[in-house]
């Protein structure tokens, strides 16, 4: 029997620990480059192997870094846990046959392993009547499954069953995994949020800024955010703006958050009762001046490969960004900002039917979901007077009918030329984390139009929360009239 990492006495010497700041922090050249000299010492430490890998993951070296996962699996192959990170990672990085080689491989270990099932129908779909299919039906009706199992073999039992068109089963399985992951959401709230954004944002009152870059990095890259609901295309966008040679990314970043949070407590230090949206108009041109070089020095990415073209764009691409729009108004007063437009229903379903691992607590019913995209949109029609030019919205029908005439539209929102490469994300290199990261591997395609028809029974908590179909067709009619 070969041993597992678990089993290796050299894993067990490794403090992982000690390079988590480091990591968090995106350092990923600067661990590389501490690991060298305990590499020479134990380079067959699978502990230290998979650090490495995920360097090479977090420098965008995604070939390297599955390579380094490889090498762990083939000397220690009942490393489960190893199998399991090379199939996620392989996913993420458009080889599908590799991560469902790495999934069989964990079954072949565990065969009554739920996840393995579940993500083994990521890479390698089977039907409903198949034995694993079976298989994990049997599963998912043990008690003996962790929340976490559960969650993702009834997501994948809904799947199954919508694909062999059993629509009210398939809604029973998602129910059940939306009923076992944790969380709750309080509508309310959110609505809170947007009356009080409609109040109090006003971009007359904002300080004044200096808008050439971050002075201290000399980082001259504008600001783009990518925003809307998740399941709305923001990934496909920022996958295909991403082949643009001028183009970069920050991914799903807290950056923008983070810096208005602590522009907040900044001003709660000298007037701890001061609310929320405090900072319209209480934000000093020094402390604005302060917020913009710290988040654009969150922008700048120097442990990736610099290229021979400058950026000129930088995507911030959080979709909930989109409530912060007028904070990055203020510190990036020359931010550009896109909203994905997507069929409302369409959204819902997928949201309803999508495994988020963390967050997205209004997904947990069809009725907050529907409250939820009210907010959003409430939200955005706030911005848009406010924000003019700055705010394009994209109709997804659109883009994937008709993407090159869309995709010049959006390089000229952003003043850049034309580039053809943008009309294909699926030969991306990078690797994709999002939920959509099997959708942008198909390359830009109508599939995910219209998905809601099968199931409009079903779908009728949602339509009750939108408003009903005169809301659904207004919407309908302002994503027509999108050039």
């Amino acid at each position: 029997m070969h041993q597992t990492s678990m089993e290796n006495p050299l894993a067990e010497a490794f403090d992982r620990s000690t390079y988590a700041g480091l990591m968090q922090r995106g350092a990923f050249q600067e661990v590389m480059i501490a690991l060298q000299p305990q590499l020479a010492r134990a380079p067959s430490d699978p502990g230290m192997l998979d650090l490495v890998a995920d360097c090479y993951f977090g420098l965008g070296r995604a070939d390297r870094g599955i390579e380094v996962l490889e090498a762990i699996v083939a000397t220690w192959p009942d490393d489960l846990a190893a199998w399991g990170k090379l199939g996620a990672r392989s996913l993420q990085s458009g080889h599908k046959e590799r991560a469902a080689e790495a999934f069989k491989a964990i079954l072949k270990h565990n065969p009554n392993s739920a996840q393995a099932l579940s993500t083994l129908y990521l890479a390698a779909p089977y039907t409903w009547d198949s034995a694993h299919g079976k298989r994990l039906r049997r599963l998912a009706s043990s008690a003996k499954l962790s929340k976490a199992e559960k969650v993702s073999a009834s997501n994948t039992l809904g799947k199954l069953a919508s694909a062999a068109d059993k629509p009210a089963i398939a809604f029973r399985y998602f129910q059940v995994a939306k009923d076992a992951t944790p969380g709750s959401y309080d509508s309310s709230e959110t609505s809170a949020s947007v009356a009080a954004q409609c109040q109090s944002f006003d971009p007359k009152r904002l300080p004044q800024i200096t808008t050439t870059g971050n002075t201290k990095t000399g980082d001259t890259s504008r600001p783009l955010f990518v925003v809307g609901l998740p399941r709305s295309g923001t990934t496909l966008l920022e996958t295909m703006l991403r082949a643009h040679p001028h183009v970069a990314s920050i991914g799903e970043s807290p950056a923008l958050i983070q810096t208005r949070q602590a522009i907040q407590n900044h001003l709660r230090q000298h007037d701890p009762a001061a609310p929320d949206w405090a900072w319209c108009d209480q934000t000093s041109p020094e402390l604005a001046q302060a917020g913009r070089e710290a988040y654009l020095a969150q922008l700048s990415q120097p442990d990736t490969a610099p290229g021979t073209v400058p950026c000129r764009v930088t995507i911030d691409k959080l979709p909930q960004n989109l409530f912060e729009m007028g904070f990055a108004r203020m510190i990036l007063p020359d931010a550009r900002f896109v909203f994905m437009m997507r069929h409302p229903l369409d959204i819902g379903l997928s949201l309803f039917t999508t495994n988020f691992h963390q967050g997205h607590y209004y997904s947990k019913d069809l009725k907050s979901i529907g409250q939820h995209i009210r907010a959003n949109y409430a939200s955005l029609d706030d911005y848009i007077p406010k924000l003019g030019d700055r705010v394009r919205l994209q109709s997804y029908r659109q883009l994937v009918e008709t993407p090159e005439p869309q995709m010049r539209a959006i390089l000229a929102h952003l003043d850049l030329g034309w580039e053809a490469a943008c009309l294909a994300p699926q030969d991306s290199k990078e690797s994709v984390t999002t939920a959509s990261l099997l959708q942008v591997r198909e390359g830009v395609n109508r599939s995910g139009l219209n998905k809601w028809q099968r199931f409009e029974t079903q779908l009728q908590p949602l339509i009750d929360a939108l408003g009903g179909w005169d809301w659904i067709k207004e919407w309908e009619a302002r994503d027509a009239t999108l050039d």
